[in-house]
């Protein structure tokens, strides 16, 4: 669940999120389109914790702080960037496990072989990721996201360089993830059917 009030961000003097409010529901899917530099990427960020906001009169994720809680918050999101983080030297499965042991809970090579499978990556897990082509690394990336069976998702543009067998397995994980109450953000230049809901970002506001 994700609520915010008065947000604002800016890098300098440009004001990029201004007087932001938003609220989703646990179990909803929304989608946020917006021209490039509208703002997408860094809500996103912003609700990841990776950027500061600048001022707010509320900015919660499951009724944690945003900033007084960011460990906390870190632990119930997960966050799919547009250009995935890995380390190319490591197999898909050792990226995968080496973000997992980041984490307090134990879930070993067993755990992530099967996330790889979910993601339809098990025939090449043990292929260098810096080999894997762009929809591979997105699935990577994508199950990175979901390991730790977050409360909130945070996904930056998901579908790009996809192919249809990659964008249908995406969107049934997060039909299912939507069923369990986790709460959905995606940014996207395209129409999402299943999403809930479609807001507008628009010079550092959402319409």
């Amino acid at each position: 669940m994700i609520k915010l009030r008065n947000f604002f961000k800016s890098f300098g003097p440009k004001n990029v999120l201004r007087s932001l409010d938003l609220d989703i529901d646990s179990g909803e899917i929304v989608v946020i389109k917006g021209k490039n530099g509208s703002g997408k990427t860094t809500l996103l960020k912003a609700l990841s914790t990776l950027e500061k906001p600048d001022d707010y009169d509320l900015a919660e994720i499951d009724e944690f702080d945003l900033v007084s809680n960011s460990e906390e918050i870190r632990s119930r999101v997960g966050f799919l960037s547009h250009n995935p983080p890995f380390y190319p030297e490591l197999s898909g499965l050792e990226n995968l496990d080496f973000w997992l042991d980041l984490h307090p809970a134990e879930y070993g090579l067993d755990y992530a072989s099967e996330m790889l499978a979910k993601v339809g990556l098990i025939m090449f897990k043990d292929d260098m990721a810096g080999n894997y082509s762009r929809g591979m690394i997105q699935r990577l990336g994508f199950a990175i996201a979901i390991a730790h069976s977050p409360t909130t998702l945070l996904l930056d543009e998901p579908f790009t360089g996809l192919d249809d067998e990659g964008s249908e397995i995406i969107e049934q994980h997060l039909l299912r993830l939507k069923e369990d109450g986790c709460s959905i953000l995606l940014s996207s230049h395209d129409d999402i059917s299943f999403a809930d809901r479609t807001l507008e970002l628009d010079q550092g506001a959402l319409k």
